[in-house]
């Protein structure tokens, strides 16, 4: 019987129109959801896709950001909604917006209200392998100190170093911080779209590397910006860390191209969703 460990994955989708009449296609319950709460969107659009996505089986994160929660009351709303939907868990950030609707300007305010006014939530918070694109070393390590002793999982931004991550959790561990990590992965997604979320979201080095490959030079010379092969890199991730005690599993950024993701599961070394065959009749984003 084979020892090598099988990892478990979470994917994150975006809160669209066809979101729920697609994904169960797609990707079957209870599979595991992380729930995306973009500026534009607002929390209240993930708070009641993720309700609906929990009242469809599956075990759904949806994410709150702290700079669009206008009050501590609209928070309270929204906690009490998710706990009488039987959500249990949440992911924290800080999001995107330039000006905090309210008073919330960071995830670890955030973190601290969750907790006194919904003690019963686990909460995860952001990791950082590769730095971040506006805080410095010195600032991540004072925002993960005082958030780490109340939350119960890591998810890490988007990388593409199986050496990066690797680092990562030894420095987590050196410093003392033993929270599950989610590795953060791209599913498969056009090399042009990853080029522009790169300087966003401050993964410039391990882009260089993914860029780097022969295949990839090659697709270069010609300008053809097609998908990016997120398999090699996953099996890279897990040959490295799939025995660590701090890897939780892999956490795929699907970008809501989820008609491509049951080929890509299929091959690697994860608990397999319970997933239908890609059918062409559905559409390439939803």
């Amino acid at each position: 019987m084979s020892t090598e460990p099988v990892a478990s994955v979470r994917l994150e989708v975006v809160p669209s129109a066809e979101l729920l009449s697609q994904l169960p296609l797609i990707y079957k319950a209870p599979g595991s959801l992380s729930v995306t709460c973009l500026p534009h969107h607002g929390p209240a659009r993930t708070v009641a896709a993720s309700i609906e996505l929990a009242q469809l089986g599956y075990h759904t994160v949806p994410h709150l950001a702290a700079r669009s929660i206008a009050s501590q009351a609209e928070l309270r709303s929204f906690l009490g909604q998710l706990r009488d939907a039987g959500i249990s868990e949440l992911f924290l950030v800080a999001g995107d917006r330039r000006t905090p609707a309210g008073s919330y300007s960071w995830s670890g305010q955030l973190l601290e209200d969750v907790k006194a006014f919904s003690p019963e939530f686990s909460v995860g918070i952001a990791g950082y392998p590769e730095g971040h694109p506006v805080l410095g070393t010195a600032d991540l390590t004072r925002s993960l100190d005082a958030k780490a002793a109340m939350a119960s999982s890591m998810v890490t931004q988007m990388c593409f170093s199986a050496d990066a991550i690797s680092d990562y959790l030894a420095t987590l561990r050196s410093s003392g911080v033993e929270l599950p990590v989610w590795v953060g992965v791209p599913g498969p997604v056009s090399i042009k779209k990853l080029l522009a979320l790169g300087a966003r979201l401050g993964v410039g080095r391990s882009l260089k590397l993914a860029r780097g490959t022969g295949l990839a030079r090659a697709l270069w010379r010609r300008g053809d910006f097609l998908h990016y092969d997120s398999n090699r890199l996953i099996r890279e991730i897990h040959e490295r860390i799939g025995h660590d005690p701090l890897f939780a599993g892999f956490h795929v950024y699907t970008f809501n191209n989820l008609h491509r993701l049951p080929g890509m599961l299929g091959s690697l070394p994860v608990r397999k969703p319970r997933a239908l065959p890609a059918n062409p009749a559905y559409p390439a984003t939803i």
